[in-house]
């Protein structure tokens, strides 16, 4: 007979690592703030991936050239994803999507969606 309860903690345990935190009971400013989340997991989740973008250094990417004008949606899932693979050191992968931010800043650039210059920001960026 299928058992859920055990297929669903080892599911959890094959593809999830999981981590403890634990607030003492006296500091109730954060208890309460911490009670109020309405998903705990995505708010501290969320509060890591800040942080790790706030203090990156990546080692492919341009530090000096700042991207400061909106992305289209296209364009802002490949940066973060070049951004990632940067900061993973994977620099086969990183490659492939600094390429694929030339060619799809040059495509923008043609229907106007980005400004040529902006296109060339992002590929001094985003260099290959």
């Amino acid at each position: 007979m299928f058992n859920q309860k055990n297929y669903v903690n080892g599911f959890i345990k094959d593809h999830y690592k999981t981590y403890k935190i634990r607030v003492k009971k006296e500091d109730r400013f954060l208890t309460a703030m911490l009670s109020r989340v309405p998903n705990f997991n995505q708010y501290v989740l969320s509060l890591i991936a800040e942080d790790i973008q706030r203090r990156r250094e990546y080692p492919f990417i341009n530090n000096d050239v700042t991207i400061d004008f909106e992305l289209s949606k296209t364009m802002k899932d490949l940066v973060d994803e070049a951004e990632k693979a940067d900061a993973l050191g994977d620099y086969g992968l990183y490659m492939n999507l600094a390429d694929a931010i030339d060619s799809q800043g040059k495509k923008e650039a043609s229907k106007h969606i980005i400004s040529e210059s902006q296109w060339h920001m992002l590929t001094r960026r985003y260099h290959l």
